[in-house]
């Protein structure tokens, strides 16, 4: 029996006027959990009334709203045996990025492994902490070629999801669903995230204005700059290094290093305009 890699959590407290680290990760902790044991109530009674999941982002959003995301929960999870292993958690105010492995078995000898970031954005407006988003950031085109890869034990499963997909979730949002296969920044997105990190090296800030739309935003843990100032919050001698890159929809998120005088690691989230193809908010979670 596969087991979860998470520490049991406890269960959400009134909200404190200052939310720590601890209560945060008890709310996130409590998604795989849920998933794992399928406890299909306690998963959707994490999210606050107005809470939507994109999953992956850039597909069509399953809001909370009208019943979808029990629905998206029947489809995607109900059937299948998922594990969430996790790697770090990144903190930054009261959004919490998660770098995992989503371990999910969809036949008895067929188990396929999607590396994947997942952001959730919680709200403690309330008497407890509730999920207001989660992103979950992985490529469906190269998991899904990589699943036709593994050979012809996999098809019959796939057309099943597709077909229960259909049933449960209705045609429109299988078709946008689809359409995400082929729409997004993907490698221009690539492109754009590797010019960043020449153009940090090399102190340009011009070059680095260029990658950013009007009024965009670059954000290093709790400091926020326009993007045309990004270079006050990296010293002279910064470098900054991704990993693990990956496109889907119009963002890009990686594994980040920054070496130099104010060395810092973590995770980064890239956000780019769909009409200018560019970015519009660079965020890094540093651990």
């Amino acid at each position: 029996m596969m087991t979860t890699h998470e520490e049991p959590s406890a269960t959400a407290k009134s909200v404190s006027a200052k939310t720590t680290r601890e209560e945060l990760l008890a709310v996130v902790k409590r998604s795989p959990e849920a998933v794992f044991a399928h406890r299909r109530e306690d998963w959707i009674g994490l999210f606050s009334e107005d809470a939507i999941v994109e999953d992956p982002i850039g597909s069509p959003p399953a809001p909370k709203a009208g019943g979808v995301l029990g629905r998206f929960w029947d489809t995607f999870i109900a059937p299948h045996e998922i594990v969430f292993e996790v790697h770090q958690d990144y903190i930054v105010g009261r959004d919490v990025f998660r770098d995992v492995i989503i371990h999910t078995r969809i036949g008895p000898k067929i188990l396929i492994d999607v590396p994947a970031y997942l952001l959730y954005q919680i709200d403690a407006s309330g008497k407890t902490l509730e999920v207001t988003r989660m992103a979950a950031h992985w490529n469906l085109a190269e998991l899904s070629l990589g699943a036709l890869k593994i050979g012809p034990r996999t098809w019959w499963p796939m057309t099943r999801l597709f077909i229960r997909m259909i049933r449960t979730m209705g045609f429109s949002w299988v078709g946008g669903y689809l359409a995400s296969l082929w729409t997004g920044i993907g490698k221009r997105g690539l492109k754009s995230a590797n010019a960043l990190t020449q153009a940090i090296e090399k102190r340009d800030a011009a070059a680095i204005s260029s990658l950013f739309t009007s009024g965009a935003t670059f954000e290093l843990g709790n400091q926020t700059v326009a993007s045309n100032a990004a270079l006050d919050l990296l010293p002279a001698g910064s470098r900054l290094s991704i990993e693990k890159p990956v496109a889907a929809g119009w963002t890009v998120s990686f594994r980040f290093r920054i070496e130099g005088p104010t060395p810092s690691a973590g995770l980064a989230l890239l956000e780019y305009s769909p009409e200018e193809k560019m970015l519009r908010r660079a965020r890094f979670f540093p651990g």
